[in-house]
């Protein structure tokens, strides 16, 4: 661990103290402090956060967060508190400390995230390729691609890139790195309370244009007072280059796709973010679990749908037909299938999972019919099981894209970019 002074709120009393960073935040012991009795919290209790301030000049590291919390206090030779965080500010420059305070204004929020790179050329990069050269070109200030937003306070976003070099053993080794990064210019400033939503509301936004499950890996702030911060939190991705295989199902340029999405979503302060929730970056694993998931957002959209259409509130049943008559096609019906029977196996099992949990009986579970009359008992066929909540997901997917977000796709990139292919 590192030695550090540490000021606590906006004391000007400084303790002595040791910090260490870990992969889920940071952690620091402050010696001689004697925190107050109503920090001690009971499990079910409600955190107390407090602001500490973290002053390294040894090696230039200066740390703070408004969300400290106690962790325990230590009697040894030297009695001292423990506090943890997974959310704060840092910076190498000892004249932006005097900034440090939960009351900090921000302008500009600049993001790095991987997928950016597969989203749009690095302009600070350029390659050529002949056939019999290949050369590479780093451009020092290159142009930056501005979308106007004007919406939900958000005034702008700047695209732009950046790219470093480096050199070793006399020119034998050459290392090229280059990173691309989003800037978000605010109407109004905000707090630290406002900052995460602002970050997840982009991570969705990207990832949504290009299904990957990344979030972006790097944050900057700046405030009114022209003091910019990199933020450590607990949304930050580890991965800063992406080598998976990326499928894009939007079939439109990504600085159109951002505008409209940043103008017609208002997916930070939306009431009605469950229609959104496919793009969450949280994901059910079992098949059970998808089964329902999927289920719920068929049965979100189509009432929605229906009433819009009838006036009327339907039944569950009646949104889970609407959806399999538009998609009959994905659950591989053929002309021996009763369609009547097989949207009536879909509701029993939803309801079985439900109300009576996933454990079937002999693997069986009971169909009922309308009224819920009694038909016959199913067996379990799991690999049936796999294939509708593929479907399901598709589904779920393409109403999103295209319903939701009215945008127009390849549904063959959407198949692959969430892993549905039947």
């Amino acid at each position: 661990m590192n030695k550090c002074s540490v000021y606590i709120c906006e004391s000007k009393t400084e303790y002595e103290g040791q910090y260490e960073f870990m992969n889920a935040g940071m952690e620091v012991e402050i010696f001689n402090y004697h925190a107050p009795s109503e920090e001690n919290v009971s499990i079910g209790d409600e955190v107390k956060y407090k602001e500490i301030t973290i002053v390294d000049l040894r090696n230039r590291v200066f740390v703070f967060s408004p969300v400290f919390y106690n962790v325990g206090v230590t009697y040894a030779l030297t009695q001292y508190e423990k506090y943890k965080t997974d959310f704060y500010f840092t910076t190498g420059k000892v004249d932006s400390v005097d900034s440090f305070s939960c009351n900090m204004k921000m302008s500009t929020l600049k993001m790095y995230h991987p997928l950016l790179m597969q989203c749009f050329n690095n302009p600070a990069l350029q390659v050529s390729c002949g056939e019999s050269e290949m050369n590479y070109k780093v451009i020092r200030n290159s142009d930056k691609k501005v979308v106007e937003i004007q919406n939900n306070n958000i005034k702008k976003i700047e695209f732009g890139g950046k790219c470093t070099y480096s050199r070793k053993n006399n020119g034998q080794l050459i290392t090229i790195e280059a990173e691309n990064y989003a800037t978000i210019y605010l109407d109004e400033p905000i707090t630290y309370k406002d900052l995460l939503m602002y970050i997840k509301e982009f991570d969705v936004l990207v990832n949504a244009y290009c299904p990957s499950g990344l979030h972006s890996y790097a944050t900057y702030i700046t405030t009114i007072e022209g003091k910019s911060f990199e933020v450590i939190h607990k949304l930050l991705g580890k991965e800063k280059f992406c080598d998976k295989i990326i499928h894009q199902p939007v079939k439109l340029n990504f600085f159109e796709y951002i505008e409209r999405m940043y103008k017609n979503t208002n997916y930070r302060t939306t009431d009605d973010r469950n229609k959104y929730i496919p793009l969450e970056f949280k994901k059910p694993t079992s098949l059970e679990d998808q089964y329902i998931f999927y289920f719920r957002y068929i049965d979100l959209y189509m009432g929605d749908y229906l009433k819009q259409k009838t006036g009327k509130v339907s039944s569950n049943f009646d949104r889970l037909s609407n959806f399999v008559d538009e998609n009959l096609k994905l659950f591989d019906s053929n002309d021996t299938m009763n369609i009547d029977n097989f949207k009536n196996e879909l509701n029993s099992l939803r309801n079985q999972y439900v109300h009576e949990g996933y454990y079937l009986p002999n693997n069986q579970f009971a169909v009922n019919g309308k009224g819920k009359v009694f038909l016959y008992h199913k067996t379990m066929d799991y690999n049936w099981l796999l294939r509708i909540v593929k479907v399901f997901k598709f589904g779920v997917y393409k109403i999103l894209y295209t319903k939701v977000l009215d945008l127009e796709i390849d549904e063959g990139e959407l198949k692959s970019a969430v892993k549905c292919w039947f």
